[in-house]
C-alpha cells in the first residue's frame, strides 16, 4: 500500500511536524509515503493535483490548511478524486481544513484562542493590542482573528488588525511597518503564528524595542528559552497520526468519519510577561540541548546549500551542475536521488521527462545530451527517457522497505508559472528544508541554461538570416545596378529613336511634300509664262490632291486622331483599312478583346504604335501578300498578334522579350533597324510580353499586354 501527502513545502516548522507524523504512523503500518512538494494547485479541472497523473498511490493526504483559497476545493476537485469513472478516483483525507466530501482532520483552536485572548486581558490586564495575522481569506487566521476582534471588543480594549503571511519575513516586515508609522507601542502583540511571531520579535529587537509577544502553533523553536513564547500547541504529529490512519481504513473499505476534531492547548511561557519556571527550564534543557545540536547541523546545511547556490551561478551547462550537486547531496548524506528534467518548460506537469541525474546507493550516473533544445540535438529513444509513471511504480513501489527513512519527496522544478522537472529524493527530516532551498538554485539554473541556449540557437538563426539577407541584398543590388544600366541604355534608346522618328518626318517632308510641292510651283511658273493652262491645269491639280492625301497620311502616321475620338478598336479598323486601300497587302482585322479593355490612353497609343510598326514591316519590307490583325483576351491579359505571310525580315531573325527580363537577343540583332527597336521599347513601357519571331515564310509579332 502505497500513499501520497500533498503540501507546499518542508521548509518550515508547521509542515515538517506533520510530515513526521504521517511518516512516523506510515512506517509503523508498514505505508509507502511519497511527499509531493510544490505542486501549484489551482480549481482548474485541467491543473488539479497534475503529479496524480504519474503518481500511482492507492490514497491521498492533502494538508489543505496551506492551500489558502477555500474555493479552490469545488467541483472539480470533488470530481477528480471521488468519480469512480474518472482515472484519478482514490480515497482522500484533509489535514488541517473541512473540506467537503471528504474526511477532514482540524484542529479545535477557538476554545485555545479564547483563552490566551483571556490570559492577555484578564490576567495582564492588556488593554492596547495589535494582531498581526495570515492571508485574510486563510481558515486559520479568519478564526484566530474573528477570536481576537470579540475579545477586544467584549472587553472594551483597543485594538489593530494588519494581515500577512505566514512567514517570519512577513511578521518582521509588518512590523516594521508599525514602528515606522507609530510612536507608541502596544501593550501585546498577538501573532496568528509562532512564525509570525519571531518575526516581530526579530524587527523589535532590531529597533531595540521591548514588548509582550504571543504566537499559535507551539512549534518547536516555541520551546526554546531564548524565545520562550506564550503560545497554542497544535498537535501536528497527531494530526498526521490519525490522517494516515483514517485514509488506511478508507483503502480497505471501512467506514471514516466526516470529521476528526482534535484539542489544542493554551501553553503560557515568558513572552507574555509571565515570570520564567525553574522546572519549566529544566524539563526543556534535553530538548533545548537537542535543538541546538540540530541547529549546528543546519548551519553546516546551510554552508552546504549556499555553496550550491554560489557555485550554479558560475556554470555554462547542464553537464557542469553534476560535480556541485554530487558535492552537495554528500555534504547532506543524501543517498537516493533523483533530477528529472523536461525537454521544454510545461504547464503542467507532464508523464514523460529525461532522467539526467540519479544516484542509488552512493553511486552516481548522469546524461545530459539528450536535453538540448537545438533541432537535430535531441532523441526520444534515448535510455535516459522514462514515463514518470513507470518509473514510480518501478523505484518508489516498496520505498518504505529500501529507504533508510520510510518515505520518499517529490519537488517540482519551476520558475514562474513554468515545470522544468522534478526531483525525487530520500532524506531525513532534518534536512528537508535544505533540499528545498537547493531546488529553488537548480531550478532557477535549470531555467537560465534553457534561455541561454534558446538565446545561443536565435542568435545562430539570427547570424545565417543575416548572412542569408546580406547574400540576398548582394543579388539585388546587382540586379538593381543592371536594371538601373538597362534603363539607362533604353532611356538613350529612347532619346535616339525620337531623334530617328524626327529625322524620318523630316526626311519624309523633304523628299516627298517639299518635292511635290516644288513641281506645283514649276506648273505654277508655267502657267505664269504664257504656257497653255489647258495643258497644264488637269495635271497641277492631280499633283496637288496627291500631295494632299501624302500630306493627311503623314499627319494621321503622326498621331492618329479616331483614337481619341473613338477609340483603339476604330482606330485599329481605320488603320486597316487604309493599308487594304493604299498597298498591294490584304489586311484581315479582328478583335475579340472587351469593348472596353482596362487600358490608358498612353497604353492605347502604344498598341497601336506597335501594330502600326508591324503593318509597316509587312508592306514595306517582308514583300507580304497577306498579313492579320488579331486583337484578343487570354486569361487576364489583352494579346495582340500580327501575322505576315512574306519572307521575312533579315533585320528581325527571331527575337524575344519578357516584361521583366532583358532581351534574349545579340548585340548584333539589338543594331536591328529603327521600326523594331520602336517596337521593343514601347512593349517595354506596357510591360508587356513581348516576341518577334521572322522567317522565309513570313512574320509573326505578339504582344502579351497584362490587365
Amino acid at each position: 500500500m502505497n500513499i501520497a501527502l500533498f503540501l507546499n513545502n518542508l521548509d518550515e516548522e508547521y509542515q515538517i511536524s506533520v510530515y513526521r507524523g504521517v511518516q512516523a504512523e506510515t512506517k509503523a503500518l508498514g505505508i509507502g509515503i511519497i511527499c509531493v512538494q510544490d505542486e501549484m494547485f489551482t480549481a482548474s479541472k485541467a491543473s488539479i493535483f497534475s503529479s496524480k497523473a504519474f503518481i500511482g498511490v492507492d490514497g491521498v493526504l492533502i494538508l489543505s490548511s496551506v492551500f489558502v483559497h477555500k474555493e479552490s476545493f469545488g467541483t472539480d476537485f470533488v470530481e477528480f478524486f471521488k468519480n469512480p469513472q474518472n482515472k484519478f478516483h482514490c480515497p482522500v483525507v484533509s489535514i488541517g481544513q473541512r473540506l467537503p466530501y471528504f474526511p477532514s482532520i482540524i484542529v479545535k483552536s477557538r476554545d485555545s484562542m479564547e483563552k490566551l485572548m483571556e490570559h492577555l486581558i484578564a490576567f495582564h490586564k492588556y488593554r492596547k493590542f495589535l494582531f498581526i495575522g495570515g492571508p485574510k481569506n486563510h481558515y486559520d487566521n479568519i478564526t484566530r482573528e474573528t477570536v481576537f476582534r470579540r475579545a477586544i471588543k467584549g472587553a472594551g480594549c483597543e485594538g489593530i488588525v494588519v494581515n500577512g503571511e505566514f512567514t517570519t519575513m512577513s511578521g518582521s516586515a509588518v512590523m516594521q511597518d508599525y514602528l515606522i508609522s507609530h510612536a507608541d507601542l502596544p501593550d501585546a502583540i498577538v501573532a496568528a503564528s509562532d512564525t509570525i511571531a519571531f518575526g516581530v520579535q526579530k524587527a523589535l529587537l532590531a529597533y531595540e524595542k521591548v514588548c509582550k509577544v504571543v504566537g499559535f502553533d507551539d512549534i518547536a523553536k516555541a520551546q526554546m528559552e531564548i524565545s520562550s513564547l506564550t503560545t497554542v500547541r497544535q498537535p501536528f504529529g497527531e494530526m498526521g497520526r490519525q490522517s494516515v490512519r483514517i485514509l488506511r481504513n478508507m483503502i480497505l473499505g471501512k467506514e471514516a468519519p466526516k470529521v476528526v476534531s482534535i484539542d489544542s492547548t493554551l501553553v503560557v511561557r515568558a513572552s507574555c510577561g509571565c515570570e520564567k519556571r525553574l522546572e519549566e527550564t529544566k524539563s526543556l534543557m534535553p530538548r533545548l540541548l537537542e535543538m541546538q545540536y540540530n541547529a549546528i547541523r543546519s548551519e553546516n546545511f546551510f554552508l552546504n546549500v549556499s555553496f550550491l547556490g554560489k557555485s550554479l551561478i558560475t556554470v555554462n551547462s547542464l553537464e557542469e551542475i553534476v560535480s556541485h550537486l554530487q558535492y552537495f547531496l554528500t555534504g547532506l548524506n543524501i543517498a537516493t536521488f533523483y533530477l528529472i528534467l523536461y525537454r521544454k518548460p510545461k504547464s503542467t506537469p507532464t508523464e514523460q521527462g529525461i532522467l539526467a541525474f540519479q544516484r542509488e546507493n552512493g553511486k552516481d550516473s548522469f546524461d545530459f545530451s539528450h536535453l538540448s533544445q537545438v533541432k537535430g540535438q535531441s532523441s526520444a529513444s534515448s535510455e535516459n527517457v522514462v514515463f514518470l509513471r513507470n518509473f514510480f511504480d518501478t523505484h518508489i513501489a516498496s520505498c518504505n522497505e529500501e529507504t533508510a527513512f520510510g518515505g520518499w519527496a517529490v519537488y517540482h522544478l519551476r520558475a514562474g508559472f513554468e515545470y522544468l522537472g522534478l526531483i525525487v529524493y530520500s532524506a531525513a527530516d532534518t534536512v528537508h528544508s535544505h533540499v528545498c532551498s537547493a531546488a529553488v538554485f537548480i531550478a532557477n539554473t535549470v531555467k537560465r541554461l534553457q534561455i541561454a541556449e534558446t538565446e545561443q540557437e536565435r542568435l545562430k538563426k539570427l547570424e545565417e538570416e543575416v548572412a542569408f539577407r546580406t547574400r540576398d541584398l548582394a543579388t539585388t543590388h546587382k540586379k538593381l545596378a543592371e536594371e538601373a544600366k538597362r534603363r539607362l541604355e533604353i532611356e538613350a534608346e529612347a532619346l535616339r529613336i525620337s531623334e530617328l522618328e524626327r529625322q524620318r518626318f523630316s526626311m519624309d517632308l523633304h523628299d516627298d511634300i517639299c518635292q511635290r510641292l516644288a513641281g506645283i510651283s514649276m506648273f505654277c511658273k508655267g502657267l505664269a509664262s504664257g504656257m497653255s493652262a489647258e495643258a497644264l491645269l488637269p495635271e497641277l491639280s492631280e499633283m496637288i490632291d496627291e500631295t494632299l492625301s501624302r500630306t493627311r497620311q503623314y499627319a494621321h502616321e503622326s498621331f492618329p486622331v479616331e483614337l481619341d475620338a473613338f477609340g483603339l478598336n476604330e482606330a485599329l479598323t481605320s488603320l486597316c483599312y487604309n493599308i487594304n486601300k493604299q498597298s498591294v497587302c490584304a489586311c484581315s482585322y479582328k478583335w475579340t478583346a472587351p469593348t472596353s479593355p482596362p487600358l490608358t490612353r498612353a497604353q492605347e497609343l502604344n498598341v497601336y504604335r506597335i501594330i502600326q510598326e508591324a503593318l509597316a514591316n509587312a508592306t514595306k519590307h517582308s514583300k507580304a501578300r497577306n498579313v492579320s490583325v488579331d486583337v484578343c483576351k487570354e486569361e487576364n491579359r489583352i494579346v495582340v498578334r500580327v501575322q505576315d505571310d512574306g519572307t521575312g525580315d533579315v533585320r528581325l531573325n527571331s527575337f524575344r522579350e519578357d516584361a521583366i527580363g532583358a532581351p534574349a537577343q545579340s548585340k548584333s540583332r539589338r543594331s536591328g533597324g529603327l521600326g523594331v527597336r520602336s517596337m521593343q521599347y514601347r512593349a517595354h513601357q506596357l510591360g508587356a510580353d513581348y516576341c518577334i519571331v521572322s522567317s522565309a515564310t513570313g512574320t509573326l509579332v505578339e504582344v502579351k499586354i497584362p490587365m
